[in-house]
């Protein structure tokens, strides 16, 4: 087999399971570090605080700041590897067929399945975590305009205050479902991976 559709197929698998890898650990490492709650004296014998140790205005500006950094790196990560699929199915259109029993036997569905399902994170994103992630991005949000315009002076109604407090405590429950929400997303590119270099390993016999 020709050494760039090697390379395509290379691409096209670990530029999708480097996606999905990154994706994931913002669920099981970013995430869980962020709500930790405060430490506590060894000694202490009364059960650890259940609440962030970090307050949640500050949380969710943190939040924000790793789904931006996360929303200009990975789309593009699985975008190229998804053009690396592309060639290599194009590459592959004159080349005979992979065996039955993978995928249908044709390398478009192979291909253009690793392709659907990696950029299967873009409609997931807009649809699914629509809303958990427009509350946690409000959240951030919240008090710019104020911080903006200088806050001295500034006089909080009571009902605001309850307001405020009912949305600040909203914060640890929304960051845990969006983690999920998150760690399922991360499962399109992780699917993209293994079909790609399924296909891959049922190319390699090829001439």
């Amino acid at each position: 087999m020709a050494t760039d559709v090697r390379i395509a197929q290379a691409i096209g698998t670990i530029g999708c399971a480097a996606a999905a890898g990154g994706i994931a650990t913002l669920s099981i490492v970013s995430i869980p570090t962020l709500i930790l709650p405060s430490r506590r004296p060894s000694s202490a014998t009364l059960p650890a605080e259940d609440i962030p140790g970090t307050p949640t205005t500050h949380l969710t500006h943190q939040w924000l700041y790793l789904y931006t950094r996360g929303s200009k790196l990975y789309p593009g990560i699985s975008a190229v590897s998804s053009l690396a699929n592309m060639y290599a199915l194009w590459a592959l259109r004159d080349s005979p067929t992979p065996g039955p029993d993978v995928l249908g036997g044709s390398w478009s569905a192979c291909y253009l399945l690793a392709v659907g399902v990696t950029m299967g994170i873009a409609p997931f994103t807009l649809t699914v975590m629509k809303r958990v992630n427009g509350k946690l991005k409000a959240h951030a949000k919240r008090d710019d305009a104020a911080l903006a315009e200088g806050t001295k002076g500034m006089v909080v109604s009571e009902q605001e205050k309850a307001k405020r407090a009912r949305e600040d405590s909203e914060v640890p429950a929304l960051l845990e479902h969006w983690s999920k929400l998150n760690l399922i997303r991360a499962s399109f590119p992780l699917a993209g991976a293994v079909i790609g270099f399924y296909a891959a390993v049922n190319s390699w016999v090829l001439p």
